[in-house]
């Protein structure tokens, strides 16, 4: 019933942090490649310089494609294999006096930090498997550049460390990312929900009727009757578990779209969106008739309970404000007509 209220809001923030992240990552690296094309084709290496530039273009053009879309995982995807296929590039050319190999080690955070560690360290394990292929298997692939024995071992381990580090920090950057997004979640629970019942609390009612402002929407605030008597008579720890009982009752008995809201004490305020006010009188009056039928079982103890109501619709011309302090003068007049009953007012329009 409620289940519609919560939106996944950290999540989304979260998405957005790394939607921007790459596409950090994505115009970095055109900027990057733009500069390095350009100093190349300063120091007449036009090949290698037009190269560099049909990457910056590609992922000039993935940046304008996400954008335009908002397809992430394409955009990731795309991403990841641009940059890997320049990760090779430069390693099999070299680059300008075969320095272009020290940009290599970017690759593998790059990598991880696109597409995760569990679907990163297949690929930079494949990638790395492939660079040890065309560093050390001549016969294979016959380099432009010419690494010496030295740089080729030490370029082999640094890089195995480099990518074994990042998947580890990427590991260690998603748990304490969940970890985070659980206590923001979990507090953002304790700040919308009643502690006692699970149901909403004030803060969170509030947001819900301003959606619905624009349309017929039914309010009532309902109190259990003689609450009081049984706190005295059985302890509150029985008024606790009645007051648990009777908001699940109340939940049962309304529509998936309906909100209940524990009010405060034995005050609970529902709210019928979409709803005109003769609609939404039946609903609250089927729903105080059935439990007031109703025995509830609490502790060896069986109880009959009933509410009061006071019910109030709105076209859109009363505020939040004015609702909740008519429907409080409704549920008073409820209690001075006898209790167990509902008042409300049919001519809304004239208060």
């Amino acid at each position: 019933m409620l289940a519609n209220l919560d939106v996944p809001v950290v999540i989304q923030d979260y998405e957005k942090r790394n939607d921007r992240f790459s596409l950090a990552i994505c115009f970095l690296g055109a900027l990057f490649l733009f500069i390095f094309s350009l100093k190349s084709f300063l120091s007449g290496l036009y090949v290698y310089s037009a190269s560099l530039a049909f990457f910056a273009v590609l992922a000039s053009f993935a940046m304008y494609f996400f954008l335009r879309t908002e397809n992430r995982k394409l955009f990731q995807s795309t991403i990841c294999f641009g940059f890997t296929v320049v990760y090779l590039f430069l390693l099999y050319t070299g680059g300008e006096n075969d320095t272009a190999i020290l940009w290599c080690y970017t690759y593998p955070l790059i990598v991880f930090t696109l597409v995760g560690a569990k679907r990163g360290v297949w690929v930079v394990l494949a990638v790395y498997l492939i660079s040890v292929s065309m560093l050390f298997l001549p016969d294979l692939v016959s380099l432009q550049a010419h690494y010496t024995p030295d740089t080729k071992f030490r370029f082999a381990g640094s890089m195995f460390f480099v990518s074994a580090l990042g998947f580890l920090m990427e590991r260690s950057r998603v748990k304490a990312q969940r970890s985070s997004n659980r206590a923001n979640m979990l507090l953002k629970t304790m700040a919308t929900r009643d502690e006692l019942t699970g149901l909403y609390n004030r803060r969170a009612i509030r947001n819900v009727f301003e959606r619905s402002v624009d349309t017929a929407t039914t309010l009532a605030i309902c109190d259990v009757d003689h609450f009081k008597k049984i706190n005295d008579q059985y302890g509150h720890d029985v008024g606790d578990l009645v007051l648990k009982q009777v908001a699940l009752s109340i939940q049962h008995r309304l529509r998936d779209s309906d909100v209940v809201v524990r009010w405060g004490g034995e005050e609970f305020l529902i709210l019928l969106p979409n709803t005109e006010l003769k609609e939404g009188l039946n609903i609250i009056e089927r729903m105080r008739y059935e439990l007031s039928s109703s025995l509830f079982e609490v502790k060896g103890h069986s109880l009959s309970l009933s509410v009061s109501a006071g019910v109030v619709s709105s076209s859109g011309h009363l505020s939040w404000d004015d609702m909740i302090n008519v429907a409080d003068q409704y549920l008073y007049r409820a209690k001075k007509s006898g209790r167990n009953c509902s008042f409300t007012k049919v001519d809304e329009g004239s208060l």
